[in-house]
């Protein structure tokens, strides 16, 4: 019916060829019309190629190209119809555009096979569904109402229209779910796997959970060599990438030398992934010298680490970190579809990446501030604790000093006013007076010595005045005015003297002399039998000085406060309730100025040792030591 309108006639050319021999004018429209589309497609895709860039521009020039040879060849078909014979041989260009499509697709990504395949098998059943279902419905109507334009038939229609309706999106779902599970499973797999990675990234607040699972989905997903992270080091002035985590790369090639702030540039400009075999391309169309280098440079800087992608991981528009994936294990090129999927994915873990680096600040912060809470907590109870420790040294000293003072000051003032009064008339009353007033005038200034002495050892700043010692001497010297007052207690005292000389070493001899003294002092005062013995040796850089007695001893629990001030042992109070409790604490405050250490052994009822060690070498740059 229709065909009179476009043909007359046919003939058939070089003996191969059917040809229309006469067209009419709808067939002449036809032509008119398909050239006119053919000319308005090549237009709109040159306006396309004109206003592209990048891969993009690429893949337009290839279809414009393809397109333009195929249209070209294809049209001289025409010229038989209209008697023109000339054998098409040409029509050899509409397979050489289609060879041209098929590189612009394996080269540069211009579109995903497996993409189209799904599609088609989409397109194809939802196709098929609506053709039976018409015809089902004619036949329907043609066996129960006698036609499709009838009334009965317009009411039914209301009916079996929504469900068309209903049943169109179910088996498109239907089909859909069957066509990705069962024809095309890998490639909804991974897809549906990165989207789901994509949506749990939301979730997670551990840095390196969101690191492992960015990584190790990705590689094994998409099947690649190697993939990994790097973020920007903040703490660096310059742009500094730091590896987060890496699998499959050779961190000996240099992984590092993506540390490189045209790139940072780049991927802060385009906010796209950057594929590597576009870069020359890329380079190609760019429009300074300066960027076609920084391109090559950058081609060069990732293929010695064998990367082929990388990926911007953006927050709220700024760069921190980029993801490196390697190539396809199939070799196969990344598609269109891979890289707007892997753009979503950079995207969502870009903000995943700065939350949970946000989130481990403040959890630090908090960490850290608990920390100087308990710190200064720490510290206001050490300092309470030192202040009670204070408040009942003070009363200590105050009960001591109060008894020490009190004591000679009170014999002083009573042997004294007996001789202003005239009490003692006789000489010999006057001159025992006299001496025991004098006693309690030299206890009195030892007593006030030894508190200031203590006060300056407690400031640290007592100063010691270094000069040759001869040691030997020094301790002869001492046992010497001690010797009266062992006789009067009737123990005996001895100073164990080396055979041989000894040289003179550094030292501050009134001080060491006063802390000998103490020592050996305190072995009198608390030895009841036995006596005081002395020994000195020198061995190994060290002086060892060693004062034993055979006197009560100190109990284990007394031992450890014993060289603090104002500390003595119950037994020790017994058996001389006039000391001061600075004794010890001088001459260990003294050992340790001269770079030495004393310690004890004692045992109660048997007697205790005290032990010096000074070094020999003791170098002195000053004439004192603070």
């Amino acid at each position: 019916m229709f065909s009179k309108f476009f043909i007359n006639d046919a003939r058939f050319v070089f003996k191969q060829f059917y040809y229309i021999s006469s067209p009419t004018i709808f067939y002449n429209i036809f032509v008119i019309l398909f050239s006119l589309s053919v000319i308005s497609s090549l237009c709109l895709i040159w306006r396309e190629y004109k206003n592209s860039s990048g891969i993009k521009k690429i893949q337009v020039r290839y279809i414009l190209f393809a397109l333009s040879i195929g249209f070209g060849g294809g049209s001289f078909s025409f010229l038989p119809v209209y008697k023109i014979d000339f054998y098409p041989f040409l029509n050899i260009f509409i397979s050489v555009g289609i060879l041209i499509v098929a590189y612009a697709i394996l080269r540069y990504r211009l579109m995903d096979l497996r993409v189209v395949a799904r599609h088609i098998f989409i397109y194809i059943a939802i196709a098929t569904f609506t053709y039976v279902f018409f015809y089902l419905i004619v036949w329907f109507y043609t066996k129960f109402f006698g036609g499709i334009f009838n009334t009965a038939s317009y009411f039914t229609g209301l009916i079996i229209a929504p469900l068309f309706v209903i049943g169109f999106f179910n088996f498109n779902k239907l089909i859909q779910h069957f066509i990705n599970k069962y024809l095309f499973f890998s490639l909804y797999s991974y897809q549906n796997t990165i989207s789901k990675l994509s949506h749990e990234l939301n979730y997670l607040t551990d840095l390196n959970q969101i690191i492992n699972s960015i990584v190790d989905t990705i590689k094994q997903t998409m099947q690649l060599d190697r993939a990994g992270v790097l973020l920007i080091n903040e703490t660096q002035k310059s742009t500094y990438y730091q590896i987060a985590k890496v699998i499959g790369f050779n961190e000996k090639n240099g992984i590092s030398l993506v540390q490189d702030n045209f790139l940072t540039q780049y991927l802060k400009k385009t906010q796209k992934p950057m594929v590597r075999d576009e870069l020359f391309l890329i380079a190609r169309d760019s429009k300074t010298e300066k960027d076609k280098e920084g391109f090559k440079n950058l081609y060069n800087h990732m293929e010695h680490i064998e990367a082929s992608l990388c990926l911007p991981l953006l927050s709220s528009n700024k760069l921190i970190g980029i993801i490196v994936l390697g190539a396809k294990i199939s070799g196969d090129a990344y598609t269109k579809e891979d890289l707007e999927l892997l753009n979503t994915l950079s995207y969502q873990a870009g903000i995943a990446i700065d939350n949970a680096r946000l989130y481990k600040e403040v959890h630090d912060f908090n960490k850290t501030l608990k920390q100087k809470v308990d710190e200064q907590t720490r510290e206001i109870r050490k300092k309470n604790i030192h202040l009670e420790e204070l408040l009942k040294m003070k009363n200590e000293f105050l009960n001591i000093a109060s008894h020490q003072l009190k004591t000679p000051i009170s014999i002083t003032r009573g042997y004294l006013s007996m001789i202003l009064d005239g009490s003692l008339k006789e000489p010999a009353k006057k001159k025992n007076a006299i001496e025991k007033a004098m006693f309690g005038i030299n206890r009195l200034n030892n007593t006030v010595k030894d508190f200031l002495d203590a006060s300056d050892l407690e400031g640290k700043d007592m100063e010691l005045d270094f000069s040759k010692v001869d040691l030997v001497n020094l301790i002869n010297n001492i046992v010497s005015g001690k010797e009266i007052l062992a006789k009067k207690k009737g123990i005996s005292l001895e100073f164990k003297e080396l055979k041989k000389s000894l040289p003179a070493f550094n030292l501050d001899g009134s001080r060491l002399a006063e802390a000998i003294s103490n020592l050996i002092d305190n072995g009198i005062f608390y030895t009841e039998q036995g006596g005081v013995k002395i020994s000195l040796e020198v061995s190994d850089n060290q002086i060892k000085i060693k004062i034993e007695d055979t006197g009560i001893g100190i109990s284990e629990d007394e031992q450890k406060e014993l060289f603090t001030k104002f500390k003595r042992g119950k037994r020790a109070l017994l058996a001389k309730p006039d000391g001061s409790g600075l004794g010890l604490y001088i001459a260990k405050k003294i050992i340790e100025l001269h770079k030495g250490r004393i310690f004890l052994k004692s045992e109660v009822g048997k007697g205790t040792s005290f032990i010096i060690n000074i070094p020999t070498n003791l170098k002195i740059n000053q004439n004192s030591l603070k």
